[in-house]
């Protein structure tokens, strides 16, 4: 049992308050055992602290039980004892409960009425828009505004019975969020460099910048770093898969040394309310900027007058790219927006990058002696017809990686498997020295440099093509290990990997400008603490948990699910409305609502991580299948009729680098653009609009 509290400090005994009335730190205090009591007494503004003396689950049942029926009973004597009821009635709202079983409920004093539920997160809602213009106010911070997370929302309005006046529609909106940087982080940062006109200073010389490639390229400590991360793979699978190590001092890590580790604490966010605007277009996103910036309660030149940090997938900056240098040249602040800074969102560009990558080494289903990545696939029970599903793809590759590691399979003992577990533990453990030895060899065999320059001299390719997939499909562990991690030194390094690896890959297009352009204003063009603030809030960790850290993006994605669910399962049809104004801008209570009606019901809520585990079947299939398709050529060291050279992207995007200096552009122009561009004299309109005058000489953009 734990403390809850209603977050305002009891104020101190006045002197003419009777002692009686008050306790005194030696008097015992009776606190309610259950929780759920606990909760109605907290709606009534009691205080209370935890009690050690826990009941059993019958006698809590029954405690649960009568609490209820005295809620009951208060209710219906005076509506006003409403705790229980209200509370009710706004977690049924979205939980798919009927109109006319919430009427039943409230005919038996459970819950209020749906109407009054309504009207509650209404009043919920207005209290979340005036939170949002508080913290966006330039009183609390005139020169570094919060930063902005958006991402489009896409929901299909579905109508049962068609006609012509009423048909199934999809809605294109967008959605977003607020976050506060971290205190902690800002007490670090130079102050004098957060602010709009020390960030145009920072970026004015980038047009005469020469760009040389080696910003994208490791460094010598770069390398040593990943031969090591790579080590740490091998010793995770080893773990997972092979045996138990003898004493894990001395021994080689799972994990890979910090380089830059963000602190791991809670954010503060809010949530923005859902936007008709749909940022799939220059239009679009101009029109989702200005609902933002009435959100905000700032006025127009108010809010292009400080540094805006944002966040988007890519589709969201080309757009707004693409508003911004229609707009140029503008004379106006609030029209050439050239106070936004964007971000990529790590999760999109590792699911994007992740697929590209995986395309490069599919294969040729249709071929049965093609050995592309379906082969592997088609072994582990993986159909390899589509991937669609993002999140799905990155763990397709995690344990394709990790059974392409183990080189023998063996079913390691469990626990609750054995009974004789301390005999069965000697007989699977390695000695330290050994297990390094192993995991040496290993990386020296399939993972190094030195071993994929040799296998690209064989004369069949099917070792070079095993250990190219090796090393791309690393990058992709790596990643997502990093943003877990919360390290945004490795996450970098993985990014500069990405950028020369999208140099050679088709359908990364897009991506072999914009990903090299963050990485150079990240490291080259901003001032240090600019950049140590754009970084640091890359990722974020909602919990507060060190290893828990995701994506700003990824939990965009977060509160797309909850919205989503509670829009099918909320039977409100075509009333998109209510998640706009009823839904969107209290997320957070309703999935706090919706996860406590487990714990009120009795029930343990357990936060379970999903990890790609490779059981010992799967192992055994996938080494059958490279056994039999002789994957590694030792069988076949000559070339056959159907082997195809898998092309080791890496080096291809340094070669295309080197080609584009020579041929092209010697300064690499084309990661330059979209840089804020010197613009006429700035026009500072007055906070009622300027003067007409002024006006009607400016843009007609």
């Amino acid at each position: 049992m734990g403390m809850l509290n209603n977050g305002n400090e009891p104020d101190p005994p006045s002197a003419d308050v009777d002692e009686s009335m008050t306790h005194t730190p030696n008097e015992p205090i009776s606190v309610p055992n259950d929780t759920y009591e606990a909760q109605l007494l907290e709606r009534d503004g009691i205080t209370y602290v935890s009690n050690p003396g826990d009941r059993d689950e019958v006698s809590r049942r029954r405690h649960h039980l009568a609490a209820t029926i005295c809620a009951q009973l208060l209710f219906s004597r005076n509506r006003r004892h409403n705790g229980l009821q209200l509370h009710n009635a706004i977690r049924f709202l979205p939980c798919g409960v009927s109109e006319r079983v919430n009427e039943y409920l409230h005919m038996l004093g459970l819950t209020s009425s749906r109407l009054t539920a309504i009207e509650a997160l209404k009043t919920l809602s207005a209290h979340a828009a005036e939170d949002i213009k508080a913290v966006m106010s330039l009183d609390r911070s005139p020169d570094l505004g919060p930063f902005l997370c958006i991402d489009n929302l896409d929901i299909e309005e579905k109508v049962h019975m068609a006609s012509i006046t009423n048909q199934s529609m999809m809605f294109h909106g967008t959605w977003g969020y607020v976050q506060l940087p971290s205190k902690v982080l800002l007490e670090s940062l130079d102050k004098s460099e957060l602010n709009l006109g020390a960030y145009k200073k920072a970026i004015q010389d980038v047009p005469n910048m020469q760009i040389n490639p080696s910003v994208f390229l490791p460094s010598h400590d770069d390398e040593q770093h990943y031969s090591l991360v790579m080590k740490s793979q091998i010793a995770q699978v080893m773990d997972e898969c092979v045996g138990f190590l003898s004493d894990k001092e001395g021994a080689i890590s799972t994990n890979p040394p910090v380089l830059e580790q963000i602190l791991a604490e809670v954010p503060t966010v809010f949530m923005l309310r859902l936007m008709d605007e749909s940022d799939n277009s220059a239009e679009g996103i101009g029109q989702v900027l200005e609902s933002i910036q009435q959100q905000t309660g700032l006025t127009p030149s108010k809010f292009a007058s400080r540094l805006q940090p944002m966040d988007g997938d890519l589709a969201t900056i080309q757009n707004f790219n693409a508003l911004r240098d229609l707009r140029y040249p503008s004379s106006y602040p609030e029209h050439s927006l050239d106070n936004i800074v964007f971000q990529l969102g790590g999760a999109h560009t590792l699911w994007n990058i992740a697929q590209a990558i995986l395309m490069v080494h599919l294969g040729n289903p249709s071929s049965e002696k093609d050995l592309g990545v379906w082969q592997y696939f088609e072994a582990l029970g993986i159909p390899h017809e589509k991937f669609v599903d993002l999140g799905l793809i990155g763990r397709v590759v995690m344990k394709t990686h990790k059974d392409k590691l183990v080189l023998k399979p063996q079913k390691k003992p469990t626990k609750m498997s054995d009974a004789k577990w301390k005999s069965t533990v000697e007989e699977w453990t390695i000695p330290t020295e050994k297990w390094n030895s192993i995991i040496k060899e290993c990386y020296t065999k399939f993972c190094s440099p030195q071993a994929r320059r040799e296998a690209a001299q064989d004369k069949s390719s099917r070792l070079h093509n095993v250990l190219v997939r090796l090393h791309d499909f690393s990058t992709i562990i790596e990643g997502n290990n990093a943003m877990r991690a919360g390290d945004i030194g490795r996450l970098m390094n993985v990014w500069k990997m990405w950028a020369v690896m999208s140099q050679a890959i088709k359908s990364l297009k897009h991506y072999s400008a914009y990903l090299p352009r963050l990485i150079f204003l990240l490291t080259k063009a901003l001032l240090p603490s600019q950049s140590k603030l754009l970084k640091h809030n890359i990722l974020m960790s909602p919990s507060g948990r060190p290893d828990q850290f995701m994506a700003k993006d990824h939990f965009m994605e977060h509160q797309n699910f909850w919205l989503k669910s509670f829009f099918n399962s909320g039977g409100i049809g075509t009333q998109v409305d209510r998640l706009k104004k009823l839904f969107s801008m209290n997320i957070f209570l309703l999935r706090s609502m919706f996860h406590s009606l487990r714990v009120d019901s009795g029930k343990k809520k357990i936060h379970q991580n999903r990890k790609t585990l490779a059981n010992y079947q799967s192992l055994q299939m996938f080494c059958q299948m490279a056994n039999n398709r002789d994957i590694l050529g030792l069988l076949e060291p000559e070339a056959s009729e159907n082997e195809t050279k898998t092309v080791n992207v890496y080096l291809q995007g340094i070669k295309n680098f080197r080609s584009e200096i020579r041929n092209k552009d010697a300064s690499l122009g084309r990661l330059k653009l979209h840089f804020t561009k010197s613009a006429p004299d700035v026009i500072h309109n007055d906070d009622e609009g300027g003067d007409n005058e002024e006006e009607d000489n400016g843009p007609e953009m």
